[in-house]
């Protein structure tokens, strides 16, 4: 089961702490603290997995461990000095080696690494059952020469923190940001290998749960733990465990007694609009299912488990069939081999008796029977060799060896069969009992649903027979609208008549404004073509040479009076259109950008809303009036009916005219 623990101290001078010692300690590597000119050096059974991340601006000598952290404890003079911090996290046991690895790398990488901070990750796998990581993270901004001044910004993930003699950081809201983020990376990866398991950053009280936490053990009370000694933290779990336990027996109780009372109030609903029949019915069903209440889910998962028990039945009596067939026919061939052989028999009796009666008189027609014999004899053996060879060929599938055995065999399928078949018979049966029992039970919640809707629209009262199943849960979503005011199809038309009002003005409001916007584009487009025209001619009037072009040239003369007339023309046009002016072409067009940014969305949401809620009540509208129709149609065939009942009996009893 994957669990949650990440904690967070700062490894400072102030404790008697070293960051190389403490960097030898998570490594394993054998490493030299200048300072105090001693080497520091942990031996571990398992050899942890480690990496040091920097960020792009670091130097290369960063990825030295060994350098690394005496040049923090270098950089650091005060004797109080906080020289790392450093995070102690649990990976999810599910995920194999390189999942973890590569979970925890993403994490500093993304969390850390980015921000500028140098992370030195080592994972200890000494114990199979508690895979964790130590990243311990430099404290001072980089540049290309080393550590800078230390940056007070990445504070606000570890500070606002209060820590507690073992240095361990509570009750801070970056501590619980790097706790949530951590839950989040952890969730993830556990996802991608699709694991069900999660873990949460959030206490047991914040999450609503009874139970106690458990405590880390640490190192030191694991490894006491381990040795079959027992440490303060470890016996603290031990009476949480039974605490747990204790809870979680009567929270199972608790659930089991809310569960079984939910159960009374359905079943009390479900039978509220039930005849006694339908009752019936439902109890029987739910009976057979071993359950108080059942619902429609029930109902159909269970005819679903009948359809398959019915499908393994056909591929059954085939086989038991296809067995039965070749059991007969090797049965058949046995048969046409003793009737062969009695039948080579007899002619082989008759060649003995002519070879004892040669008659020398008569040799050829002796030589002539013998002959018919020997050719009758030979064709006799050759039919039934190919008997035996057939039945060669079923003696592996049929699995027997001689004759003897196969009739052995034969006796025990045909015992097989007969009890196979019976039971296929009988569990036929029970699932056709047991179909017919549950699409009774189906029928008649289906109906006291349909009763139950339709109590709450006035319409349906006596139409509700008419209304199907499909309809009345369509109706079911609207019940609390219905409880509040009388839904009646007079009711709803009303308002499907005032939203389709409602959606004809707005729609007709966006019509209009899309047509002053087309307006608009177009006088902007005969205002631009206006500019340009006008300005190739202010050209052609201020160029001398031009309109002495035009006196020889008839061409130009042409392109000039063009010019005239199109400038003419868009005037006119932009003042038919109520042209002011750019400026005030502007203003309209700056005020319909506002419209469109500001109003047409409000509009087209407006429209979008109306169209649903039409859709919804006409929905409601189209299923009570398909029940009343059907009521008003099922009225006039029984009116019919009686119709022409009365009419053949008062045809009986006029009698036949006999005044004729």
């Amino acid at each position: 089961m994957a669990i949650y623990h990440l904690s967070m101290q700062i490894i400072s001078r102030s404790k008697g702490q070293s960051a190389v010692a403490a960097a030898a300690y998570r490594s394993g590597e054998k490493l030299h603290d200048e300072r105090t000119n001693e080497q520091k050096f942990y031996a571990r059974h398992v050899q942890p997995e480690t990496m040091i991340l920097t960020p792009n601006n670091a130097p290369k000598w960063m990825k030295d461990r060994n350098r690394l952290w005496n040049e923090v404890e270098k950089v650091e003079k005060r004797k109080d000095s906080q020289l790392a911090r450093e995070l102690n996290i649990a990976l999810p046991i599910e995920l194999n080696h390189d999942q973890q690895k590569k979970l925890i790398l993403s994490f500093a990488q993304n969390e850390f690494v980015q921000k500028g901070m140098v992370a030195d990750i080592a994972i200890h796998r000494d114990d199979a059952n508690n895979p964790h990581a130590h990243i311990m993270l430099t404290m001072r901004n980089l540049d290309e020469n080393g550590f800078g001044k230390k940056n007070r910004d990445w504070n606000a993930d570890f500070a606002n923190a209060k820590e507690n003699n073992r240095g361990y950081v509570k009750n801070s809201e970056g501590c619980l940001s790097i706790r949530e983020q951590w839950a989040s990376y952890a969730n993830k990866a556990l996802e991608q290998a699709k694991i069900n398991e999660r873990i949460t950053h959030l206490s047991h009280e914040k999450r609503g749960l009874e139970t106690l936490p458990m405590v880390h053990l640490g190192h030191v009370a694991h490894d006491m733990e381990k040795k079959g000694k027992q440490s303060d933290r470890g016996q603290v779990n031990r009476e949480r465990q039974e605490y747990n336990q204790v809870v979680i027996d009567l929270q199972a109780y608790r659930r089991q007694k809310e569960a079984h009372v939910q159960k009374m109030k359905e079943k009390k609903k479900q039978f509220s609009f039930s005849t006694d029949v339908e009752k019936t019915y439902i109890q029987k069903a739910a009976s057979l299912l071993d359950q108080k209440v059942i619902s429609l889910d029930d109902i159909s998962r269970r005819q679903k488990e009948l359809r398959k028990m019915a499908d393994r039945h056909d591929p059954i009596e085939r086989h038991f069939h296809v067995q039965q067939q070749q059991f007969l026919n090797v049965n058949n061939y046995y048969d046409r081999v003793r009737a062969l052989e009695r039948e080579i028999k007899q002619n082989e009796e008759k060649l003995d008796e002519l070879k004892g009666s040669l008659n020398p008189f008569k040799l050829k027609e002796n030589n002539m029977m013998k002959r018919r014999y020997l050719d009758k004899i030979s064709d006799l053996d050759s039919n039934k060799a190919n008997y035996e060879s057939s039945i060669e060929e079923y003696k592996e599938s049929l699995r027997f060896s001689n004759e003897e055995e196969f009739y052995q065999r034969y006796q025990e399928f045909s015992q097989q069969k007969e009890n196979r078949m019976h039971q296929i018979k009988y569990e036929k049966q029970q699932i056709r009992v047991e179909t017919k029992t549950l699409s009774q039970a189906e029928e008649a919640i289906k109906t006291a649903k349909i009763r139950e809707v339709s109590s709450h629209y006035p319409d349906l009262k006596t139409a509700g027979n008419y209304l199907s199943y499909e309809n009345a849960l369509k109706l079911e979503k609207h019940i609390d609208m219905a409880k509040k005011t009388p839904v009646t199809l007079e009711v709803i038309e009303k308002a499907i008549k005032n939203q389709k009002d409602d959606l004809y003005k707005l729609r007709k409001d966006l019509k209009i404004f899309q047509i002053e916007k087309d307006h608009l584009d177009k006088m902007k487009s005969q205002v631009t073509n206006l500019e340009k025209s006008k300005n190739e001619l202010d050209k052609l009037n201020n160029n001398p040479g031009e309109a002495a072009k035009r006196l020889v040239s008839k061409k130009t003369r042409q392109h000039y009076e063009e010019l005239q007339h199109e400038v003419n023309h868009y005037r006119e046009n932009l003042k038919e259109k109520g042209y002011k002016g750019l400026d005030d072409l502007n203003k309209r067009q700056s005020e319909i950008r506002g419209l469109e940014q500001n109003v047409i969305p409000t509009i087209e949401k407006q429209i979008k809303t109306k169209e649903n809620i039409i859709g919804t009540v006409s929905g409601i509208f189209n299923a009570i009036q398909q029940a009343t129709r059907s009521e008003e149609q099922a009225q006039q065939r029984q009116h019919l009916r009686r119709f022409r009942s009365s009419s053949i009996n008062r045809n009986k009893n006029q009698g036949p005219d006999l005044s004729r």
